[in-house]
């Protein structure tokens, strides 16, 4: 609760909320520092399992004999980590958005590589047609699509379609499909010895992530007070325009239900402004710094390297407010008769609040983003509102 304070000029305060900068130096010197780390790493490469389109019984085992000659000839030329099938297989079962079986098409790829955050995609499929060549007997062969996308710059790399004849010669012609695929993906791959045998290899992204937010606010409900500081006025967090502000947040991805974000937010918002008197031509000088934790669940909605979280909470506050008389040509007087140079007041209140967040991924860990929010103090007896805009990094861990 705050302490009224009666004075001969009739000042009464309560709280404000705000927000700090970030330098946009150290956001740049954490994106090289993530760019110079990763040029270091061996890439990161997922191989779909080659899709036996048709689902002919005859030759379900090139399923297999195809997915992991090109998984042999790639591990035999060049440097790379390798995501499990289990693990992508197991993602692409959570994601609402993504049919299992579809794996066999660019779409898909694309989709679950940027969602697994991996550089490389190699994946295609195959079926038993009957080829016909002029007036000669029709034969049967086996035509394989492959597609080979870079994730980073959203392209297909190489796509051919290879037929390979259903005889003798059919386990040598998966190995040429197996040696093409891998000289087309040069582009995109280090060759073996080229990466430094020192370098710590990056270790798996959790789903746990750190970042940091800076901001103003940029709307009050009600709106800000303006005018004569008097009895008449009540002063809260709103009534300091264009507070400043930081916030560290902690969030957790994929909590029990895919792309569901649970997130933790540590704030500290601060201000001041001048307030004119009617009785002086002089003005009377308001500070505020408030402390605030919030709790937030979300959730993620992603497309390629961009996603957006809609996300709600609760949270507390604690304020201090400061009032600085000593500009006054005549000080204030308290209930004794004593002069009043200045006064702090501490105050504390729920609030619920709900924002978007917009982010770009800049590289697997490093993500840039923007949001908005709207958060609603409630003190006994009255409530306020203020509209916030921030901006800032998350680092994947």
């Amino acid at each position: 609760m705050a302490k009224n304070l009666t004075l001969r000029n009739g000042f009464h305060a309560v709280s404000v909320g705000v927000l700090l900068p970030a330098k946009l130096r150290f956001l740049l010197l954490l994106w090289l520092l993530e760019q110079s780390l990763a040029a270091a790493e061996p890439k990161r490469v997922m191989i779909l399992d080659f899709k036996n389109l048709d689902r002919n019984p005859d030759y379900m085992y090139l399923e297999d004999s195809i997915t992991e000659a090109v998984r042999n000839y790639l591990r035999e030329k060049y440097e790379f980590k390798e995501l499990p099938r289990a693990e992508w297989q197991k993602l692409a079962e959570k994601d609402l958005h993504l049919w299992p079986e579809d794996n066999y098409t660019r779409s898909f790829g694309l989709h679950l590589g940027a969602l697994a955050r991996q550089d490389v995609v190699v994946g295609g499929y195959y079926q038993a047609i009957v080829e016909k060549k002029g007036n000669a007997v029709s034969s049967q062969v086996v035509r394989a699509h492959v597609f080979v996308i870079d994730v980073g710059q959203r392209k297909v790399v190489t796509e051919f379609d290879v037929k390979m004849p259903v005889d003798a010669s059919l386990f040598a012609a998966v190995e040429e499909l197996a040696a093409r695929v891998a000289r087309e993906s040069k582009s995109v791959l280090p060759n073996k010895g080229t990466l430094e045998p020192d370098k710590p290899q990056r270790e798996e992204i959790s789903p746990h992530e750190l970042g940091v937010l800076a901001g103003i606010s940029a709307v009050s409900v009600p709106a800000a007070h303006s005018g004569n500081f008097n009895t008449d006025h009540k002063l809260h967090n709103k009534d300091v325009p264009q507070n400043l502000g930081i916030y560290l947040l902690y969030r957790y991805h994929d909590f029990y239900f895919p792309k569901v974000v649970v997130a933790a937010a540590a704030g500290v918002q601060f201000g001041a402004t001048n307030f004119p008197v009617s009785i002086d031509t002089k003005k009377v000088r308001v500070s505020v710094v408030d402390y605030s934790l919030a709790g937030h669940c979300g959730y993620r909605l992603d497309y390629m390297q961009a996603r957006v979280i809609p996300f709600g909470g609760l949270g507390f506050s604690l304020a201090r407010v400061h009032i600085d008389y000593s500009a006054l040509s005549l000080a204030p007087l308290d209930t004794a008769g004593n002069p009043v140079l200045e006064d702090s007041i501490n105050t504390s209140a729920p609030f619920a609040e709900i924002g978007l967040r917009l982010e770009l991924q800049i590289t697997p860990r490093l993500s840039l983003g923007v949001q908005g929010f709207y958060r609603q103090h409630f003190y006994l007896g009255e409530s306020f509102g203020q509209l916030f805009t921030a901006g800032g990094f998350f680092f994947r861990l």
